[in-house]
């Protein structure tokens, strides 16, 4: 059963989300931290213990989080690995990527009711992201991105 109504606001769902993985970051015994502000191109940050940065202190991971939907035939979910910024003067959008923001997406599907951590750089920054559920129908294996492989 859907967490959520058709149409509900895109806020609502983000933030649905944003809890989710914190929820799933902190279950899995993450040090947590969260930002001062909603300007930031990440939403949640943890500690990776035992992984110094260059300057000797632990390595701080960020994450943005994102909300995945699931395919009609439920055998993959997917998401954006992009935000759309507008176009100023009545130019177009366009799409901006994550690259150097966040090192990771935190992924929340409802439809499964797991949370995914996906490196930013193994994604393309302009389509949807998919993680495969369930076997193709058409049986290819190369360059399959299984969902469970990502779980937290």
């Amino acid at each position: 059963m859907p967490i959520w109504l058709r149409g509900e606001n895109t806020a609502n769902k983000g933030l649905v989300g944003h809890t989710a993985v914190l929820n799933a970051l902190v279950a899995a015994g993450k040090e947590v931290l969260i930002p001062w502000g909603d300007h930031r191109r990440y939403d949640l940050a943890y500690v990776r213990p035992g992984e110094l940065c260059m300057n000797g202190g632990p390595q701080l991971i960020r994450v943005q989080c994102k909300v995945a939907r699931i395919s009609p035939d439920g055998g993959y979910i997917s998401f954006n690995p992009y935000s759309v910024m507008p176009g100023e003067r009545g130019r177009r959008s366009v799409k901006k990527g994550y690259e150097g923001e966040a090192e990771m997406f935190g992924v929340y599907s409802p439809d499964t009711g797991k949370v995914y951590l996906v490196p930013v750089n193994e994604v393309p920054s302009g389509g949807d992201v998919i993680l495969r559920l369930l076997k193709a129908k058409n049986n290819q294996e190369k360059g399959v991105r299984w969902a469970k492989d990502y779980e937290i």
